[in-house]
């Protein structure tokens, strides 16, 4: 693999974006108030029914030669009562742009990062059995498990099935004494993989899940995947993890809104 960094950053941007524009085709049809449009290389995407949810209303990758649509971005959120929000990757960060989105009345959040590995085997932990899922019970029920997701948040259901029925995405259990424990899938295209969704139900954490599910994805891949992408906090508990298995930061990003 002779890619650079800055390399690895625009496959991963490239993938992300594209799991995103499936994701919101297959919500379109069943989750209300689900939008997205392109602005050029810009992806925006909304859900009105869940304002607060950050990873749904954003647009994405945002970079300096998009500043001439910044104002069809905004009016995208705004037009509908929601917060505009633009996420800007580090090698795609200056003063030229901050300026102009500090004008818009936007500001930064804390970073977001992009992690990245070589498809390789890893060591699974003992009593962690990893099935492949292909029907949604008892896959989504584990994910809304881990997610803490209340029976009455149906927009946040929907939107999660939504995003756990992209074609082409591996679903994968973690069981614990034959209980289905967690739950992470595995997007694959144009040779970069996408591990997502990871999600454990909190009476299974600290027991080597998250581990046993990431192992499986990775030996999974095919001759054909050379780089796995992954989304994380920034020093978060998931952020030291990943590292801890190998992973390195391609790059970060921040959200202004």
């Amino acid at each position: 693999m002779s890619d650079t960094l800055a390399q690895s950053a625009a496959r991963a941007e490239a993938l992300l974006r594209h799991k995103a524009e499936l994701d919101f085709a297959e919500a379109a049809q069943n989750v209300p108030g689900a939008a997205a449009q392109r602005f050029g290389t810009v992806l925006a995407t909304r859900v009105s029914e869940l304002p607060d949810h950050l990873g749904y209303n954003k647009a994405r990758p945002f970079h300096a030669g998009d500043l001439g649509r910044l104002g069809e971005v905004l009016a995208f959120y705004r037009d509908h009562g929601l917060r505009p929000a633009v996420e800007v990757a580090a090698g795609d960060a200056g003063p030229d742009l901050h300026r102009r989105l500090i004008d818009a009345g936007l500001v930064p959040a804390a970073p977001t990062a992009v992690l990245h590995a070589r498809p390789r085997r890893l060591p699974a932990p003992a009593g962690v059995e990893v099935r492949e899922a292909r029907e949604d019970d008892p896959y989504l029920e584990t994910l809304y498990r881990g997610y803490v997701v209340a029976e009455g948040e149906t927009a946040f259901r929907a939107m999660l099935a939504a995003e756990h029925r992209t074609p082409g995405l591996r679903r994968y259990l973690a069981f614990i004494d034959d209980c289905p424990a967690a739950a992470a899938a595995s997007f694959t295209h144009g040779g970069t993989a996408y591990l997502a969704g990871a999600a454990t139900d909190p009476a299974f954490r600290r027991r080597g899940c998250q581990t046993a599910l990431v192992a499986r994805r990775l030996a999974d891949l095919g001759p054909e995947c050379d780089l796995a992408v992954v989304t994380v906090a920034f020093g978060s508990p998931s952020h030291e993890n990943l590292a801890r298995l190998g992973f390195q930061i391609t790059h970060t990003r921040t959200v202004w809104r």
